[in-house]
Order: C-alpha cells, then sequence, then structure tokens
C-alpha cells in the first residue's frame, strides 16, 4: 500500500493570486504582498497552505458574501512540512473568499525559489539578477501559496524594481507605473490556469535577440535573453525556437496557448532547464553557443534541451501530472518528442541513433539495479520529488514512449496525444488518462500492454537459444547483480521482439512476445546466416545470443552489412557491454565483438563504443601493470584513426566528423598515444602563449571541440606548470561552456597528488559556480590517480556539500556517486556505510543505494573477470 501524501487539506482551493513583490538586489531581500482568491469547500476554521522561509506580518481574510473581514487568532508553523497554518476565532464561512498577506524573504544563493545568480559586467564589475527556480515546491519560498501541481489558479504578477533593471515573468507586461524617479513596476498580464511550480519572474539587466512565427495563425514573439554583451550567443536557439514551436502546433493539434516565449540563460542555474510557461530558464550552457568559439558538442545539446522545455509548454504546462507520482508523464514525454523535433530539423544528425547510445543506455543501466524505482512512483513526502528527476523518470520513460509510438504506429500514437490534450488541457491528468486517449483512438488496450513497463521496477533479458534451425527466445529480469530470486522474476512483460530475419510463424506484425518464451524457425538458414532481435532498437531490453551467433553477427558487421545501421551496431555493444558486467556474459566476449569494428567510422557507434572502453579501463585497473595494458590496448584501438582525422576542422566538414574526431583525439591522448601526446603538448604551448599574449585568434592553434583533449594531456604531462596555465585560461574565459570544458579537463588530467590539492582548493573558490564544481569531480572520479582522494575530498567536505546543495534537484547524489562509481572492494563499501550511518541521508537515500549496488557489482565483476582480462591482453 502506498504511504499516504503529505498534501494540504481540501477545504480550502485557491482560484487566483495577485502577487506583488519589491527585491533588493544590493541587500538580497524582498517585501512581498499577495491577495489570494480562493473558494472555502466546506466552514473551517483553520487554513493552510505552504510557506518557506518567509517572514509573515500581515494576514487577514475578506468573505465575499458579508464584506466581512477576519484576522486569524494564531499562526502556526509545521517546518519539516512547511505548512502554515492560520487558526480563526470563528469560522471562514463556505463560499469566496480573499485572503490576504504581507511578508519578507531572502534572494538566497541557493538556487531555489527567488534567488540571486552573480555575474561580471564589461568593466569586470559584480553584478546580480534576481531569478526563480519553482519545480518542485519552492514557489512557496517566493509567496505563500497552495504548492501542489494539480492545485491550478491565475495568477497576476507584479514587480517593483528599480528603473534602470528589467523585470521578466510567464506573460507580457500590461502595463508600467512609475513608482518614484529611481522605481518601476512591471505589471504583468494574468496567466491562464496553471501550477504553481511554474510561475517564473526574473529581474536585472538583461538584452535580447528577437524572431517571431511565421506560420502560426497568431504570431509568437520568441526572444532569447542573457545578461550584457552575451545576446549574440543565443542566435542558434532562437533561430531553431519558432521551428520548434511551429512543429509542435502541428503534430499536436493544438496551438501554443501563450502570446510570447521567453528564454533566459541565468549564471547560476541547478538544473539544466526550467519549463516555466512562457519563460523558460537555462543554464548558460544549455541555451548559449557560439558557431566560432564553442565546443561543437554544445549545438546538439542545445538543440535537445531547448526541443525538450518547448515540448513541455503542452505537456507539463498546458495538461500536468495530478501529482508527482506521474513526473514521468512530463520528463518522458518531453524526452522522447524533443527527439523527435531535433531530428525533425537536423535529420543529419542522426538523433534516433544518438538516442539509442545516450536515453536508452541511462534508463537500462539504472533500471537494472533493485534501488531503482518503477516509472511511475509513489511519492508520498516532498523530500523524495527531487530524487526522481532520474534516468528512469527521463531516459527509461522516453524509451518506453518510443517503444510504444513504434508498436502503434508514429501517426496513431501522435493522433491519441492530440485527443490527450484536447480533453485534459488546462487540468491535471495522471498515467491512466494517457492510456485511455491512446486506447480509444488506436482501439488497442494499450494499458494492458503498458502496465507492466510503468508500473514495475526493471525490464527484461532475451535468452535466445538455438538448436536444429529452432529459435527459442525466453523472458527473465535484468539485474546487473546476476542473482533474480523467483519472487522478482514474476513479470511477464509484453515484448515487441524485432527479430530479424522476421520469422514467418509470428503473424504479429510487431512481433509482441506476452508469455515466458517463444519458438520459432529461422527463415532462409544457411551457413553463417545471422539472426538478431531488437532491429533498429526500439525495444527496452537487453539480448544475450550464443558465443556462435554473436560471432556471426560480428562479421555481418565487419562485412557492412545491410541490416545493421547505426542503431544495430551501436545496441549490440551496448548489450554485450551490459552482460559482461553482469557475468550473463564476460569483458573477453565483449572485446572480442569490438574487434569487428576495426572498420568503423561513426562518431555515434564510436561514442558508445568509447564510453564501454572506458568503464573497462576504469574497472579493471586493479595494479599499475594492467592500467597500462589496458591503456596500450586502447591506443591500439584508436591511434590510427586519429592520425587519419588530425586535428584540423575543415570548413564546412560533416558536423558529426566533427563529433568523431574530438572523441577519438580525446581518447587517444588521454591513452596516452605518442603522436597525440606530442601534438597536443606542441599546440598547448602556442595556444597559451597567445593568450598570455592577449591574442584574440589563439583558438587557431587549438580549435574549440579539441580543448578539451589538448588540455587534459597538458595536464598529465605538465604538473603544476599546466595547472597553473589552465587555471589562467579559465580565469580569462568570457564563456560558461569554456569554463565547464576545462573543469572537466582539470579532473580527468590532473595525476599528480599535490596538484590535486590546488585543484580541490580551486573547486571552492568563488571562481567556480556552485552547478559547475561536479563537472571536475565526476571526471576525477573516472581517474585512475585520482579516484582515492575525490572520495577523501567529498567526505571532508561532506558537510559544506550538504550546506550548500541540500534541497536542490538531486545535486547531493551527484557528489555520492561521482566518486564512488568505479570502485569496488569490501574496505571501500564498509567505508561508505559507516561514513553514512550516522547522516540523515533522507535527502539523496535513492542515489546512496545505487551507489552502493553499483558497487557491489562492480565488486563481484572485478573477481569474476580481472584475470580473464588480463589473459585477454597478454594475448592481444
Amino acid at each position: 500500500m502506498a504511504p499516504e501524501r503529505v498534501a494540504l487539506p481540501k477545504t480550502v482551493k485557491p482560484v487566483h493570486y495577485k502577487v506583488e513583490l519589491s527585491p533588493d538586489l544590493e541587500k538580497f531581500t524582498f517585501r512581498g504582498y499577495v491577495a489570494i482568491d480562493i473558494h472555502v469547500n466546506e466552514p473551517t476554521s483553520t487554513i493552510q497552505l505552504n510557506t518557506k522561509e518567509l517572514t509573515l506580518d500581515n494576514t487577514w481574510v475578506e468573505i465575499a458574501a458579508n464584506d466581512g473581514r477576519l484576522e486569524p487568532e494564531s499562526t502556526g508553523y509545521d517546518e519539516a512540512h512547511e505548512i502554515t497554518t492560520l487558526k480563526f476565532a470563528s469560522e471562514v464561512p463556505k463560499g469566496d473568499a480573499k485572503l490576504h498577506m504581507t511578508f519578507d524573504g531572502t534572494l538566497n544563493d541557493k538556487m531555489k525559489g527567488f534567488y540571486r545568480s552573480k555575474y561580471k559586467d564589461a568593466e569586470g564589475k559584480e553584478k546580480y539578477l534576481g531569478t526563480t527556480q519553482f519545480e518542485a515546491t519552492d514557489a512557496r519560498m517566493a509567496f505563500p501559496c497552495w504548492d501542489e501541481p494539480a492545485l491550478k489558479a491565475t495568477f497576476a504578477i507584479s514587480l517593483d524594481i528599480p528603473s534602470e533593471l528589467t523585470a521578466l515573468s510567464n506573460m507580457p507586461v500590461k502595463e508600467l507605473t512609475a513608482v518614484e524617479p529611481e522605481r518601476i513596476t512591471y505589471h504583468f498580464e494574468t496567466t491562464p490556469v496553471m501550477s504553481t511550480y511554474l510561475v517564473a519572474f526574473a529581474v536585472g539587466e538583461f538584452e535580447y535577440v528577437e524572431a517571431t512565427t511565421t506560420e502560426l495563425e497568431k504570431p509568437v514573439v520568441c526572444r532569447v535573453y542573457t545578461t550584457p554583451g552575451q545576446k549574440e550567443q543565443g542566435r542558434f536557439a532562437l533561430e531553431i525556437t519558432p521551428k520548434i514551436l511551429e512543429y509542435f502546433t502541428k503534430i499536436f493539434g493544438t496551438e501554443y496557448p501563450l502570446p510570447k516565449l521567453d528564454q533566459i540563460a541565468i549564471p547560476d542555474f541547478d538544473a539544466g532547464a526550467m519549463e516555466n510557461w512562457g519563460l523558460i530558464t537555462y543554464r548558460t550552457v544549455a541555451l548559449l553557443f557560439d558557431e566560432k568559439t564553442s565546443d561543437k558538442r554544445f549545438k546538439e545539446s542545445v538543440a535537445s534541451t531547448v526541443a525538450h522545455e518547448i515540448a513541455h509548454q503542452w505537456f507539463g504546462n498546458l495538461v500536468t501530472m495530478e501529482w508527482w507520482d506521474h513526473l514521468w508523464l512530463n520528463e518522458g514525454f518531453a524526452t522522447w518528442v524533443g527527439t523527435l523535433a531535433v531530428d525533425h530539423l537536423f535529420p543529419e544528425w542522426h538523433t534516433w541513433s544518438n538516442f539509442v547510445v545516450d536515453d536508452l543506455q541511462y534508463g537500462l543501466g539504472l533500471d537494472c539495479l533493485r534501488s531503482s524505482h518503477p516509472i511511475e512512483v509513489p511519492v508520498a513526502d516532498p523530500h523524495e520529488i527531487p530524487q526522481i528527476f532520474d534516468s528512469i523518470s527521463y531516459s527509461k520513460g522516453g524509451s518506453v514512449i518510443r517503444m510504444l509510438s513504434n508498436w502503434l504506429t508514429l501517426d496513431v500514437f501522435l493522433a491519441g496525444i492530440r485527443r490527450y490534450l484536447k480533453k485534459h488541457a488546462y487540468k491535471n491528468a495522471s498515467t491512466d488518462d494517457l492510456w485511455d486517449a491512446l486506447s480509444e483512438e488506436s482501439g488497442i488496450d494499450v494499458r494492458e500492454f503498458m502496465n507492466t513497463w510503468t508500473r514495475v521496477i526493471g525490464f527484461p533479458i532475451m535468452d535466445v537459444q538455438e538448436e536444429n534451425g529452432v529459435i527459442t527466445v525466453e523472458q527473465h529480469r535484468f539485474l546487473s547483480t546476476n542473482d533474480v530470486k523467483p519472487e522478482e522474476d514474476e513479470t511477464i512483460w509484453w515484448v515487441p521482439l524485432g527479430a530479424y530475419p522476421k520469422p514467418a510463424s509470428i503473424q504479429d506484425s510487431n512481433q509482441t512476445l506476452k508469455t515466458r518464451k517463444i519458438s520459432f524457425e529461422i527463415p532462409e538458414a544457411k551457413e553463417n546466416s545471422f539472426y538478431m532481435l531488437n532491429k533498429d532498437y526500439t525495444g527496452v531490453f537487453r539480448t544475450k545470443y550464443s558465443p556462435e551467433n554473436l560471432r556471426r553477427l560480428g562479421e555481418a558487421i565487419a562485412s557492412g552489412h545491410p541490416a545493421f545501421g547505426l542503431n544495430e551496431r551501436a545496441g549490440l555493444l551496448a548489450d554485450q557491454a551490459a552482460l559482461a558486467v553482469s557475468g550473463h556474459g564476460s569483458v573477453k566476449d565483449f572485446l572480442d565483438l569490438v574487434q569487428y569494428y576495426k572498420n568503423e567510422r561513426s562518431y555515434i557507434v564510436w561514442k558508445l563504443l568509447l564510453s564501454k572502453i572506458d568503464t573497462i579501463v576504469n574497472m579493471f585497473s586493479a595494479n599499475e601493470a594492467t592500467h597500462q595494458g589496458l591503456l596500450e590496448f586502447q591506443r591500439k584501438l584508436v591511434g590510427p584513426l586519429a592520425d587519419e582525422l588530425g586535428w584540423e576542422f575543415p570548413e564546412g566538414e560533416d558536423y558529426l566528423v566533427s563529433r568523431l574526431r574530438a572523441s577519438i583525439v580525446g581518447a587517444a591522448g588521454r591513452a596516452g598515444y605518442e603522436n597525440t601526446v606530442k601534438e597536443a603538448k606542441r599546440r598547448f604551448k602556442l595556444f597559451m602563449e597567445a593568450i598570455k599574449a592577449g591574442d584574440k585568434d589563439a583558438d587557431k592553434h587549438i580549435h574549440p571541440s579539441l580543448r578539451q583533449a589538448a588540455f587534459t594531456v597538458a595536464l598529465q604531462q605538465g604538473g603544476k606548470e599546466a595547472f597553473d596555465d589552465v587555471i589562467l585560461y579559465y580565469d580569462k574565459s568570457e564563456k560558461a561552456e569554456q569554463q565547464v570544458v576545462t573543469l572537466q579537463a582539470l579532473g580527468a588530467g590532473i595525476v599528480d597528488k599535490e596538484v590535486m590539492k590546488d585543484f580541490y582548493t580551486f573547486l571552492w573558490s568563488d571562481k567556480v559556480r556552485s552547478q559547475d564544481m561536479i563537472y571536475g569531480v565526476l571526471q576525477q572520479g573516472a581517474n585512475y590517480y585520482a579516484r582515492e582522494m575525490v572520495w577523501e575530498w567529498t567526505k571532508c567536505c561532506w558537510e559544506l556539500l550538504v550546506e550548500r546543495y541540500k534541497g536542490g534537484m538531486g545535486m547531493l547524489g551527484y557528489f555520492i556517486k561521482a566518486p564512488l562509481r568505479y570502485r569496488s572492494g569490501q574496505k571501500i563499501m564498509e567505508e561508505v556505510e559507516k561514513f553514512f550511518e550516522t547522516r540523515d541521508t533522507k535527502d539523496f537515500k535513492r542515489d546512496l543505494d545505487q551507489a552502493k549496488e553499483s558497487m557491489a557489482i562492480n565488486t563481484a565483476w572485478l573477481e569474476r573477470d580481472l584475470a580473464a582480462v588480463e589473459a585477454w591482453l597478454g594475448k592481444n
């Protein structure tokens, strides 16, 4: 039975909020007044609503029926549940009323609620802006409210600010009024009915670039806002925004409901972006891109993030989840349809193949743990909410949507989405409401297919056996521990098999396996013929083949068989890597399979392959000799291709070839490939000389997309001198993405223990923004020479990390997983257990459980396969 939700009573419902705020960007405070039109469902002597870190100083209720006024005789506060209770001497009668409250708050530096963000102007002077982040439950930090997604209302926002600043909110400005010459009040138009977590505003010195849609019945003005001097970096996001709005309007069959869409880059921002209706906020690197000076990988991430957030304007904002149990409805759908939009705009990027490499693997990678959770996860306490903004809600959610849309066909699926949006516009909905709409449209009981995928933890592995020309496929739950108990293996998933060649005996066009196992004859079985499951990798499962068929699959790939597109080549590698971890296969099998990819030239396949090789190097470097053997294997794998691709980026080169060069040269450099190391050091020296001389053309020595590769090599080879140079570059960098790339290189490249200490001091300096610290820590967790030290740093700094990130969007969980993801052995597991046994873990318990389980899996994997890996290295 699901635990009872921590929720407000149903006696009072908000209808409309009038919110007036006056922020002070020098004292970091704000003064506020809210008048909330409420409907009292039954007479009550108490009114409860959410507040957090607000000081209330004047409260009264205006009764509509008799023009009466009631003041509370007492005001109580439940800090644990963030609920203010107003008690009245007499009952507030049933009917309409208005609750008035004045209050004070703090413009905090925690990246939540109504908070401050710091930046420097053109003269290097420190400036501040005010902005908001309310998801999941932090609107209550800006104004008293009923802070639950189903308690929708309309909002009229007013901001009283210094006249030299600009204010933005969800809606366009209705009017401006001058309070005094130095101050001005922005009054914004009233919003549609919406949830509190989607309300947003921002105050500061902003500039913008603007475009307008051309193919919509009601044109929508689109702007990208930045701090001064950065607006031109918003051109790419601005260019794609109207196109995405027009595309979604077409496929959703519903107009974008607001007259404008603003997007703003915020220097300090916890999440990647936030879909506030009409005012989407972004981490700077997720919105801004410069064609000349940005690493090319950021272009794709900007397109993906912008498409994802615009998708939410319908799926999440127009129709909102009824409660946080259904978070995946927002995030899983936006992940899938955002990918659909990017593929529509940039088909040459092979975005769906990238989805197979990234989202499908992220989802399966987390869902193979016992400490995973269902897509639809019961949420009782607000503390649990940030912990489900994870790869299950986003990536597995998006993957099962992709599987379902393929199963129903895209046209039928989108017709069902149109039905769902039309029926539930401006309301709340649950997962069942979506299944109902899709079932009505398709004439198929979608719930029957999908319930196991959304309500059960985990996914299946297809065990494929071959005998006398007959294939038998049997499904069981897949766990990376490979120790599924009978009671954990009761689920029978409906699995679209995607068998190739298609078996004649399976009539269902989707080849849906609805039982534990199925047998069929291999079509046209002949010598060296292969068969495979999950053609195109739209199914959410792993496949285990016999060694003989795996060899045949490898040979087909090596010969360039047309059945093996990007999805199949990458997906097969991903499956075999996962089976090696769990013990359903072995690292030797995976490494043998890799040999068939010697002619591979696709960035997307190499991206997957390099990530799996990196994992093996990190996991099996149990000693220096094995570590060096694995690096030699890497050098042989990528060195020749690094030489072939070189360091130059020809004008007009294919985008994915550019991405491949950055990946291969980076991998060769990290592995110590001599040619790459020599060239990286040469270019780094010239680059730093140019930077120190103030040469604006320093990038001619190192292309922005190879900066991380060159910096990493320089740091590995150059010790303290290289560290000081890289920090100098960081200090001179004007763009957030340049600083992110530098932090990643610092984390990956430093091998000297004394230099690491300097790096940790630097991480805590005010040069590194709170949300950026994790970039360096993640890389250190994957750095053979740093991973023990970064865990010691985490323990030493734990209380500081808690103070900085507590209650944020799950950031604390990263600081547990990052230093531990490649660790193994009883000693470290006991150490982690002991460290956290006396600490309050409720804000990150799920992440901690997953980190501990992953270490146990690593330990078993290392014990099982280390000798075989060392033998394979010796032989090959």
